[in-house]
């Protein structure tokens, strides 16, 4: 028997009336202009990974200090996600703490400053960075979007200063990754001498391993090159005319469905498709002979 195997987006009005209240940091009118900035460069297609790879893309800059930070310049960030099905979980990295900044609006600033030192910058001094978006990428392929914002608040009261100053289009496009089989790409199987006597205790299982550099879902089918006899029961006719073999899933115990995919889950690093193939002879019918039986096992994964 020979087996061959495929792998596979209010109006405000004026009135004489007395209002006290104060100004919240979010409704407050920042004074930018404090700091000038070169920044990185970034392919205009993007970058790619594989399903399921970890990502980490630089973005840099140096920032000449336009006016004086008195106490330094915290960090504040923003990721949206513009485009894109099941986007990444993207944050970033700061090398200098060896921690994911957190997403602070402007005004507000935790305990990472630009550059990775908080101290006060004189207006003319040059600070240089280098910050990392990261994520996972989507078990899925395709194209996804997402903007990113870096931006500074001078901290120790001075946090009217505040600005936005790099901001970029993250692009990143995933690609299906693909899997590798690790056992032959060709199996055959031998029965041997048999008789109708101990039919029904006889069959042969085989084992096709595939290795995956990441989960993914699998849709797996079965297909006979004889004609099929119940396609519902895994039963097709082999070369000998009055035997019959069925297919079976080993793990389950259940006949292979030749008119429907069996869904699986592949995981990442090895694993295994099991079938056993057990002949069957035609209701009254007593053939002899040599017999093969031939199939096509196909896994398509995304």
């Amino acid at each position: 028997m020979i087996m061959k195997i495929k792998p596979g987006n209010c109006l405000l009005k004026l009135m004489t009336l007395v209002v006290l209240g104060w100004l919240s940091p979010q409704a407050q009118a920042f004074i930018s202009g404090s700091i000038k900035c070169s920044l990185s460069g970034y392919p205009s297609n993007g970058y790619e990974f594989a399903a399921g790879a970890e990502m980490k893309v630089p973005f840099s800059g140096t920032c000449t200090a336009v006016r004086t930070y008195p106490s330094g310049a915290g960090t504040n960030l923003e990721i949206t996600a513009i485009s894109g099905t099941s986007p990444a979980n993207l944050q970033v990295l700061d090398p200098y703490s060896n921690t994911y900044m957190l997403q602070l609006p402007l005004g507000s600033w935790g305990a990472a400053c630009l550059g990775g030192t908080c101290a006060p910058i004189l207006a003319g001094r040059s600070v240089s960075y280098v910050y990392y978006v990261v994520g996972t990428a989507p078990s899925t392929p395709g194209r996804r979007t997402a903007r990113v914002k870096l931006g500074v608040t001078s901290t120790g009261g001075w946090q009217a200063y505040a600005e936005w100053f790099h901001e970029w289009l993250f692009i990143y496009n995933v690609r299906a990754v693909s899997c590798s089989l690790s056992s032959p790409s060709a199996v055959n199987l031998k029965f041997g001498t048999i008789s109708s006597a101990n039919l029904s205790a006889v069959s042969q299982s085989t084992s096709v391993s595939l290795n995956c550099p990441s989960s993914m879902r699998a849709n797996v089918t079965l297909t006979p090159s004889q004609s099929v006899v119940n396609a519902n029961t895994g039963v097709s006719r082999t070369t000998l005319a009055g035997l019959n073999m069925q297919a079976i899933w080993t793990d389950s115990g259940n006949p292979v469905v030749f008119t429907s995919p069996r869904a699986m889950l592949l995981r990442a690093g090895s694993n295994s498709v099991n079938l056993s193939f057990k002949p069957q002879l035609e209701a009254g019918k007593s053939p002899a002979g040599a017999f093969q039986s031939q199939y096509t096992l196909n896994i398509n994964y995304q």
